[in-house]
């Protein structure tokens, strides 16, 4: 299964940056044993900036990987 997922990597409050945050998606995709692919893809929401990954794997494993993130990140 993949599915599109919008991730913060660079905040307005500057508390981390893309980098910060490629490892913590790096971290997680191991984690789950997923497949997570960066597009060219952002968009600005209004506390900093969004960058559109797919992730491939099994939807319980995606879930989990997206409550990881808000974890890590939010």
């Amino acid at each position: 299964m993949d599915e599109n997922v919008w991730v913060l990597v660079n905040p307005d409050n500057e508390h981390w940056d893309e980098e910060d945050a490629m490892v913590e998606i790096t971290y997680l995709a191991e984690m789950w044993d997923l497949e997570v692919t960066p597009t060219g893809m952002t968009r600005d929401v209004g506390f900093g900036q969004e960058r559109l990954f797919i992730v491939s794997g099994s939807q319980e494993a995606i879930e989990e990987f997206k409550e990881g993130i808000e974890e890590a990140l939010y």
